[in-house]
C-alpha cells in the first residue's frame, strides 16, 4: 500500500494543527468561556507584578527608583487585583451552562480597563510603554473576542481614568507615578531590574496580545474558507434541487417558509395536463438517441414556458406534464386560470416550431400534444414516505384535468366549465358538448380553446 512521505515539519505541523482545533474559535465559545480565557491571559501577569513587587520589598536597595510607601500600595492593589480575576473565573464557572451572562462579560471587561488603568497611573502613564501596549493589545484582542459593546464601555473606563488622573497630577492633588521614587535608569543607562521586572512587561503583553489575535485571525480565516466551501457546495445543492423539484417550492425551502410546503391543505388550483399524441407508436419508429434528444428538448421548453407563466411543474411521466397553479404562492382563482391557458396556448405554439425544427432535422413523425385544464378544490402538500416526499396535488379535480388531456384532440386545448368560467371574459372558447369520463357519475360540460387563441 503507498503511503505518502511527510516530513518531520509536516508531522509537527499537523499535530500543531489538531491542537488548535480541539480549542476551536474562541470567537465561537459562549461568554463564560470567553472570561475564562480573560483570565487565563492575565492573572499571570498579575502573579508575575506581584512576585517581583514582594521581591523588591524584601530587597529593597535592588531597586532604588521605587518608593517604598507606592510599592506598599501596588502590592495591595495586586492583590485586590488577583481576588477579583479569580471571582470572574468563579462566577465564570457558576454561569457556563446560563444564556443570561452578558454581565459577566461587561464585568471582565471593566476589571481589565479599571485595573490596568490603575497600575499604569502607578508607574506613570507618559514614561513607558506600559499604559499603550495594554491598551492596544487589551483592545484588539477584545474586539475579537468579545465584541464592540463591552469593549467601548471599557475603552471609556480607561480613558476616564486617564484622564481623571492626569488632571489631579496638574492640579497637584495626586503626586505622578507614585510607584517610582525617581527614574529607572542612571548615567545613561535603564536598571536591568526595571528591564526584568515592571519595565519590560508591555513588550511580553504586546506580544501575547499578537499572539491571541494572529490566532483569532487564523481561525477566522479558516472559518470563511469553511464557509465558502459550504456555499459553494449549497448552490451546487440547489442547482441539483431545483432540477427535481418545482422551481416554486424550492424558492420556498431556500427562503425558510418550511410550512408553506410541508403540510396538506385544501386549495382551489388550476391544473394542467398534457402529453404527447401517440408517443408510445413514435417512439417505436425512431432511434432511441434521437427519441432521447427529442424528449429532453420537448420538455426543457415546455419547462421554460412554465415557469414564464408560474406555473408550479408537478412532475414528469415520460412524455406527459402535471403542472398546477396556487400553489405554495397564490394570487386569485381567475389569475390561475387565465395563466394556465396562455401557458398552455404559449405551448402548442412551441410545440410547432420544435415540430418544424425536427422536421428539417429529418424527423418525419409529426408530434403534437394534447392539453386538459381544470380548476377546482384539491388537496396540496407533501405526500409519500417518510425517506421520500413528493409535493403534489390530489383529488376528483386533478383526476379530471388527467380525463380532460385523454378526450382532447391532438394540437388543442380542452377546458373544464369551472375554467372557462374564469377566462371566457378574455379567452375565446368553443363549447364543444357534454363528455363522459371515468370516475365522474354526470356529463362534464367541455370547452376548447379557438384557433385564433392558439393562432
Amino acid at each position: 500500500m503507498y503511503r505518502p512521505v511527510t516530513s518531520q515539519a509536516d508531522q509537527r505541523r499537523s499535530a500543531v494543527t489538531r491542537l488548535l482545533e480541539c480549542f476551536g474559535n474562541p470567537q465561537d465559545w459562549n461568554p463564560p468561556d470567553k472570561c475564562v480565557l480573560a483570565v487565563c491571559f492575565i492573572l499571570p501577569f498579575v502573579a508575575w507584578y506581584l512576585a517581583w513587587a514582594y521581591y523588591f520589598w524584601w530587597h529593597d536597595g535592588l531597586a532604588p527608583y521605587l518608593d517604598r510607601h507606592g510599592l506598599a500600595v501596588a502590592i495591595r492593589v495586586l492583590w485586590l487585583f488577583v481576588v477579583a480575576w479569580l471571582a470572574v473565573l468563579v462566577a465564570a464557572q457558576l454561569l457556563r451552562h446560563r444564556r443570561t451572562s452578558g454581565w459577566l462579560v461587561h464585568a471582565t471587561v471593566q476589571l481589565y480597563a479599571v485595573g490596568f488603568g490603575v497600575f499604569s497611573y502607578l508607574i506613570g502613564y507618559y514614561s513607558n510603554a506600559y499604559s499603550s501596549a495594554v491598551a492596544l493589545a487589551g483592545a484588539a484582542a477584545g474586539l475579537i473576542v468579545f465584541g464592540r459593546t463591552p469593549i467601548l464601555f471599557g475603552a471609556a473606563s480607561f480613558l476616564a481614568l486617564l484622564v481623571g488622573t492626569t488632571v489631579a497630577e496638574q492640579l497637584r492633588w495626586i503626586p505622578y507615578a507614585p510607584l517610582l521614587a525617581g527614574a529607572p535608569w542612571q548615567n545613561g543607562r535603564l536598571s536591568g531590574w526595571w528591564v526584568l521586572g515592571f519595565g519590560g512587561l508591555p513588550q511580553v503583553i504586546t506580544l501575547v496580545g499578537f499572539v491571541l489575535i494572529a490566532y483569532v485571525v487564523q481561525r477566522w480565516r479558516a472559518r470563511e474558507e469553511e464557509l465558502s466551501r459550504m456555499a459553494d457546495q449549497l448552490a451546487r445543492v440547489n442547482d441539483l434541487i431545483s432540477r427535481y423539484v418545482a422551481a416554486q417550492v424550492a424558492e420556498q425551502i431556500r427562503a425558510g417558509n418550511y410550512d408553506a410546503v410541508d403540510r396538506h391543505e385544501r386549495r382551489k388550483l388550476t391544473v394542467f395536463f398534457s402529453d404527447i399524441k401517440g408517443f408510445t407508436e413514435i417512439a417505436d419508429q425512431i432511434e432511441a438517441e434521437d427519441l432521447s434528444r427529442i424528449l429532453n428538448e420537448y420538455l426543457a421548453g415546455m419547462t421554460e414556458v412554465a415557469e414564464q407563466y408560474g406555473g408550479t411543474i408537478d412532475k414528469f411521466i415520460g412524455d406527459a406534464i402535471m403542472i398546477f397553479f396556487g400553489a405554495p404562492l397564490a394570487t386569485d382563482d381567475r389569475d390561475h386560470a387565465l395563466r394556465a391557458v396562455r401557458m398552455a396556448v404559449t405551448m402548442q405554439r412551441r410545440m410547432g416550431e420544435l415540430r418544424a425544427r425536427w422536421q428539417s432535422e429529418g424527423i418525419e413523425k409529426g408530434f403534437e400534444i394534447r392539453i386538459g385544464i381544470n380548476s377546482g378544490m384539491a388537496s396540496v402538500g407533501n405526500f409519500g414516505a417518510k425517506g421520500r416526499m413528493d409535493y403534489t396535488a390530489i383529488g376528483r379535480q386533478v383526476n379530471l384535468a388527467a380525463r380532460l388531456q385523454v378526450n382532447c384532440e391532438p394540437g388543442q386545448i380542452l377546458l373544464s366549465h369551472s375554467t372557462w368560467g374564469l377566462v371566457n371574459n378574455e379567452i375565446a372558447c368553443e363549447l364543444k358538448g357534454e363528455i363522459s369520463v371515468k370516475g365522474i357519475h354526470h356529463p362534464v360540460r367541455v370547452y376548447q380553446v379557438a384557433m385564433t387563441e392558439q393562432a
